[in-house]
């Protein structure tokens, strides 16, 4: 691959807080234009391969801001989005000794996945009654095939299906979809309204010690059990500690014996360090 040296050096100052993002995205893409009409499709791919280096970081950096002002869903989206861009980019550019941040963003979002309280999501159950190739347009089946293969670069853009037409067969409630878009909300019965139910004590607490997205932190899983000794203080009609919102007679009083996720961060400052409980959901509006 050739490389484009002056396009590179640029990549190198991503992590900086005022990357150019806008600028070297419109060079890029006009580089991109030229190496099509000589039809340098290796010059081309690489040019690819530096717009979604690129995008992975945006979609990061645009993630945390969300998780800043604690616009959760959003942020959880914005996630996916990584991850999905994150996913195609490998196949072209392997991630190597932590070049351009991308192994720690990889992580970073894998582990931010974990600490968010979603658990049940929406899976559409469809058939595909019409794909075509977002490269030539044709409409291609088992038998009806174009030259075209999935994932690969051609004119400097990513080869992939388009689904025209599909007819939806029914929906299900899963807890590892192919599409983590689909969050289940509980709706108030008094208003019609969707309300955001889960608690998201868990990420308020790693983001108000988080100042960039390229501080450096990391996350450890175990499993705790819930002790009585653990409630020595807390009364019967006293609220939970766990913070669900609930009477500790409702809420880990029924749990005693149980085991619980229990997360532990590590963090750029070394005297930052806590363990965590909390519920995944927050009392629901009645």
């Amino acid at each position: 691959m050739m490389k484009n040296q002056q396009v590179w050096n640029k990549i190198e100052e991503l992590g900086e807080p005022d990357f150019p993002y806008e600028d070297v995205i419109v060079k890029l893409q006009n580089l991109k234009e030229l190496a099509v009409k000589k039809d340098a499709q290796e010059q081309a791919k690489e040019v690819w391969i530096c717009q979604t280096i690129i995008g992975v970081h945006k979609l990061y950096s645009d993630a945390f801001k969300l998780l800043k002002d604690k616009q959760y869903y959003q942020a959880w989206c914005q996630l996916e989005r990584t991850e999905k861009t994150m996913s195609s980019l490998k196949r072209h550019f392997p991630f190597k000794e932590n070049k351009y941040f991308l192994n720690f963003i990889e992580r970073s979002v894998r582990n931010l996945q974990v600490i968010f309280p979603y658990r049940f999501f929406a899976s559409m159950e469809i058939v595909k009654t019409s794909v075509l190739c977002s490269v030539c347009s044709k409409k291609v089946s088992i038998r009806n095939s174009c030259v075209h293969i999935v994932g690969e670069i051609y004119d400097g853009e990513m080869c992939y299906r388009i689904v025209d037409k599909s007819e939806v067969l029914g929906i299900s409630l899963v807890d590892d979809p192919g599409n983590k878009y689909s969050v289940m909300f509980i709706t108030d019965s008094s208003t019609g309204e969707q309300v955001d139910h889960y608690s998201y004590d868990i990420i308020d607490y790693l983001f108000d010690h988080l100042s960039s997205p390229y501080e450096f932190w990391d996350l450890r899983v175990l499993q705790k059990e819930i002790r009585q000794e653990d409630f020595k203080d807390v009364n019967q009609d006293d609220r939970c500690t766990c913070n669900s919102g609930l009477k500790f007679k409702e809420c880990c009083q029924t749990k005693i014996g149980e085991k619980y996720p229990h997360y532990e961060f590590s963090v750029k400052n070394p005297g930052l360090q806590k363990s965590f409980r909390t519920n995944t959901t927050k009392r629901a509006i009645r």
